[in-house]
């Protein structure tokens, strides 16, 4: 069953932007840039958190992602599971 969330207008341009590019990663500053503007590469912590509060609304284990993956040194993926590993977490519950 799909619950409802609700998104503040910056994590939904976030995610609409991850989820654009799925499979991609996407540098800190193009996210900045694209979601805060041309003026904001620099100011992570505000992504960070925004990131933060993503996780905690759409992943099941905020502290073990499956959506939104942190790319080390880079930035930040959307990927959807497989249906692989879909099927093996089922079989285990």
């Amino acid at each position: 069953m799909r619950e409802k969330v609700h998104l503040t207008p910056k994590e939904l341009d976030v995610l609409r932007t991850l989820v654009v590019q799925e499979g991609n990663p996407l540098t800190l500053k193009r996210l900045l840039q694209t979601v805060w503007g041309p003026d904001h590469g620099e100011e992570t912590e505000n992504l960070r958190v925004v990131i933060n509060q993503l996780r905690k609304k759409i992943e099941k284990d905020p502290a073990h992602p499956r959506y939104i993956l942190t790319e080390p040194w880079l930035g930040y993926r959307f990927q959807l599971p497989s249906l692989a590993s879909e099927k093996r977490s089922r079989r285990k519950s």
